[in-house]
């Protein structure tokens, strides 16, 4: 896959970089990192973001690289400039969000690389996934490390490392194979420091931030004699804490940290005013069975959904997919 993946960086010049809406660290990282590598081959690449890249993970943009994505402004004729659009951490061409429209209209030709579990790709000219990957930054860093002949450069380093840990919950997942901590070794031996990453990553939280989790905490709900535990979050959550969607970032933690949960879900009324919801496994269910259910993705343990639905309504329905599969996958 990843020879085929080099031709087709190859065959391009002016190749134009995005990920999903509301991107994390994984999807920045590997942007990042390729980005770093297409530049150093002599081609022109830019990395697009949406709705901005969140506060975290700005120190993964040390040059300004990324590009807030502004349809009326200075990106209104975005799809006529590459010659080849990738979509990074992720294969559903509509989770790019408000880039769709553009995405569909573009002539370039359109790609994607992922790792998530997911159907065929439709949408693209060509794509480029490995579900048996732990991260997009993974198959960067398998792609680049043995044409480099030397150490990576600062940046593409602390890129791809600062991926690996995020898609990995710093290691703490079961999707943190001996082969993605080899990659982090050889990273931290070229000079990333993994407590400056961490701090970065995790450790910026606001007052408002801490609010919200008190906040949603609060309002906690176990069913299953404990086994699924969830929170809920609405607008009115969000401005009475003075809060933004970024700070939902790690609250789906929080439920699976308690003793006897399986599954774990925070649901949130999304930027877009649909219902989301994030499911999180311990290790028996396959919350990415659920969530295929109602249109989402992701990885077995780990994975996602939004839906027009009153949130109400949605909680009701993903309670009841999730029991089912509890009972499928444990009882």
């Amino acid at each position: 896959m990843l020879d085929r993946f080099a031709a087709f960086l190859d065959r391009h010049a002016r190749v134009l970089l995005t990920t999903h809406e509301n991107p994390d660290g994984d999807g920045v990282g590997a942007a990042v990192a390729l980005a770093c590598h297409l530049k150093a081959l002599g081609k022109d690449a830019r990395i697009v973001a949406t709705p901005a890249l969140p506060e975290n993970l700005r120190f993964l943009d040390p040059e300004g690289w990324i590009e807030a994505f502004e349809p009326d402004g200075i990106h209104r004729d975005l799809a006529a400039w590459p010659d080849a659009w990738l979509l990074i951490d992720a294969s559903e061409p509509h989770r790019m969000g408000a880039l769709f429209s553009a995405f569909e209209s573009t002539k370039a030709d359109r790609a994607c690389l992922d790792h998530h579990l997911k159907d065929a790709p439709k949408g693209f000219d060509a794509e480029f996934t490995d579900s048996s990957a732990s991260a997009s930054a993974e198959l960067v860093y398998d792609l680049v490390r043995p044409r480099i002949g030397g150490n990576l450069s600062p940046l593409m380093a602390q890129a791809l490392y600062a991926g690996l840990v995020s898609d990995t919950g710093n290691f703490r997942h079961s999707n943190s194979t001996p082969k993605i901590h080899q990659a982090a070794a050889d990273l931290i031996a070229q000079g990333v420091h993994p407590a400056r990453t961490f701090n970065a990553l995790y450790q910026t939280a606001t007052p408002a931030k801490l609010r919200l989790f008190g906040r949603a905490m609060g309002g906690l709900q176990l069913r299953m004699d404990g086994r699924f535990a969830y929170v809920a979050v609405t607008k009115r959550d969000l401005d009475a804490c003075g809060a933004t969607h970024e700070d939902l970032d790690e609250l789906v933690e929080e439920p699976r940290k308690l003793k006897g949960v399986e599954v774990a879900a925070l649901f949130s009324e999304a930027a877009d005013g649909r219902a989301k919801v994030s499911l999180r496994s311990r290790e028996r269910v396959d919350v990415n069975a659920v969530c295929r259910q109602f249109g989402g993705g992701g990885h077995r343990l780990a994975s996602g959904a939004k839906l027009d639905l009153p949130l109400e309504a949605f909680i009701a329905q993903v309670e009841a997919a999730v029991v089912n599969q509890i009972e499928n996958d444990i009882v």
